[in-house]
Parts: structure tokens; sequence; C-alpha cells
């Protein structure tokens, strides 16, 4: 996986007491930090760098990678600006929209008609999500499957929400509640399987099958919330979300967009044009 679309961007680590102080450019060298750089060359993105295979640091801990670093790349080429990427909690991403802090979200966000309040998005890509779980453990089947089960999530997951829904059904069968526990991050919840503190982690199935193939002892199962999409998050009524549509719409005709999709392993969840506010749910 070392095509030109797929090559590692270099980043910058700010040594700073906060974690997650990661900056990276698609396409260009970071030379600021501010968002209103928007208005210039620079768009700055939020991304929560434990989503793989989305968007992730390397091994060399300042190298972004990931399918939306590549989807940057192509993307910058047809805005004629630089993307650069800033790390950022998964939770704190649409506050930082809200805010101006960020100009976009290029994490791996569901569009949702709850979020629709707040952001505006444009979708990019096909939904598909499984369950993982340590080798030798049962199969899960679906959300209604985890009745009495210690379940991780990132915080600020959708999963939250379908979860809370589940274990309510499951109550109100007789069943035990689902315990859940949030997490500051994708990693966390990884280590929290592995290390037996939780048993299951729902998750978007692309990045399940990375941690799959990266780590020893681990399987999926099962599915949910096989519809809707995955998109790129704007506040509300920024020009970006038009200017992103037709930059999306360009590299989808132009078969760049399929080409990333099949470097990471995901050409079926590709789209024919981007929509913007598509959510189903």
């Amino acid at each position: 996986m070392k095509s030109s679309r797929r090559r590692a961007l270099a980043a910058t680590a700010l040594l700073a007491a906060a974690p997650l102080m990661i900056t990276a450019c698609a396409g260009a060298d970071a030379d600021s930090s501010s968002a209103t750089e928007a208005a210039g060359d620079v768009i700055v993105a939020a991304a929560d760098p434990s989503l793989l295979p989305y968007n992730f640091v390397g091994d060399d801990g300042k190298t972004w990678e990931g399918l939306n670093i590549s989807l940057a790349e192509v993307l910058s080429e047809k805005l004629g600006r630089t993307i650069r990427f800033e790390a950022a909690g998964f939770d704190t991403i649409i506050p930082g929209l809200t805010s101006g802090r960020y100009d976009l979200a290029l994490t791996g966000m569901f569009d949702t008609q709850e979020r629709q309040k707040t952001v505006d998005f444009v979708d990019y890509l096909l939904a598909e999500n499984n369950f993982l779980t340590r080798e030798g453990y049962r199969e899960i089947v679906d959300m209604d499957d985890l009745c009495g089960e210690k379940v991780g999530i990132p915080s600020g997951a959708i999963e939250g929400g379908l979860l809370a829904e589940a274990s309510e059904r499951c109550v109100a069968a007789g069943e035990a509640a689902i315990d859940v526990a949030e997490y500051s991050d994708l990693d966390a919840v990884v280590l929290a399987l592995t290390s037996q503190r939780i048993d299951v982690a729902p998750n978007d199935s692309a990045a399940n099958a990375y941690i799959v193939k990266n780590a020893k002892g681990l399987v999926t199962s099962g599915g949910y919330l096989n519809e809707g999409y995955f998109a790129a998050a704007f506040a509300k009524d920024s020009d970006l979300t038009a200017e992103f549509e037709a930059a999306f719409a360009e590299i989808m005709a132009d078969g760049s967009y399929a080409e990333v999709l099949e470097e990471w392993g995901i050409p079926s969840r590709g789209m024919d044009e981007p929509i913007i506010n598509g959510s189903p749910f």
C-alpha cells in the first residue's frame, strides 16, 4: 500500500502537555494553526488519530496515515488548497467545528439527523459495522444480542445511543442490562478488550478488520446499522460544504476516489456521488 495515493503525510508533533497536539498537512507543509486559514491556502481538518484505518499516527509517532489522509491528498488537488489535520478527541470535534476552531471534520464520523441540528455533512462513504471480540468468545449477532455483556466504545460514538436503546429492550425482556464503558479513543477500547476489562467492541467494519490484521487474538462477528453514511462535517452554513461536495464529486468521477478505497481494502463501500445531509436516521 505504497502508491502515490497511499503515501504518508509528514506531520509535526507539538511538544505540549496535551496528548492530542498533533498536526499534519495534505499536500503541503504545516505553517500555521488558525482555522481562519480556510480563507487562504490552508483548511484545518479535525481528526481522531486513533480511528484506524481512517486516520492514525504511524509507528514513528508523528506521521499521519489512513484512508482520510489519502482522500485529503486528492481533495486538496481539486480544491487548490492544503488540508491540514489536527488531532482531537472524537467527542470534542463537533464543538470545535461550531466554535470555529476547525474548518471541517474528516474522521470516522456518521452523518445523523441529530448531529445535523449542529453541523452539515457531505456524505462520502457507505457505512458498515460489526463487533470485535477476543478469539474463543461467542459470536455476537446484533445489538439485541448484547444483554449482560461488557461493551466498550469511544466517548461520543454513535454506538452510545444504540446501546442505550438495546439495553432498555434487554431490561424490558427481563434480561440483564448492557454494561457500557466509554473510553477516550479507539486505542483505549482495544486495550480494554485485550486486557479483558470488556468483552465486545462494536465498531466500523474497516477499522475492525485493520485491528484484527494487526493485533493477535481478536475476531469479528455480526453486524449493525449497515446503512447510512460516513461523512465530512462542517459548521452550519459554511461555504466549505458546497466546495467539498464539488471536490468529492470530482474525485468520484475521475477514479482517484475509487483508487484510494481499493488501496485501503474497502472498494465495496464507495459511492457514485456525494450527498449533503443524507442520513436515513
